[in-house]
């Protein structure tokens, strides 16, 4: 069973997200709708670390890519960092990583805000 735990610390119009577990097509939404509360509270630039994520599914790609565009057309966007290879794989496959910035790490992502 697809377990999904995320952590946030905001500051301003930037929020980083720690994201644990696996995003699948049941736990998407819920991603989903903490990335929809932080946009509602002002956050445009949203780095998320995956240093935790196992695993990752086009549902859960989708999501951020939906959120991305959202992010693009106010000037924001998505930082990501942390992948792992597996996780990397699945978004290489998915064009994804050519959409966003990919740091190995979250302090090169939040030197790049």
């Amino acid at each position: 069973m697809a377990n999904i735990k995320i952590s946030e610390k905001s500051d301003g119009d930037k929020t980083v997200m720690q994201v644990a577990g696996e995003i699948d097509a049941k736990t998407a939404p819920e991603l989903k709708v903490k990335l929809e509360l932080a946009i509602g509270n002002g956050a445009i630039k949203i780095v998320l670390d995956f240093s935790s994520l196992t695993y990752i599914s086009s549902a859960g790609i989708g999501v951020l890519n939906s959120i991305q565009k959202f992010l693009k057309d106010k000037s924001g966007e998505i930082i990501l960092c942390g992948l792992s290879k597996e996780v990397k794989d699945t978004m290489d496959l998915m064009y994804f990583t050519k959409k966003v910035k990919v740091f190995a790490n979250l302090e090169g992502a939040l030197a790049s805000l």
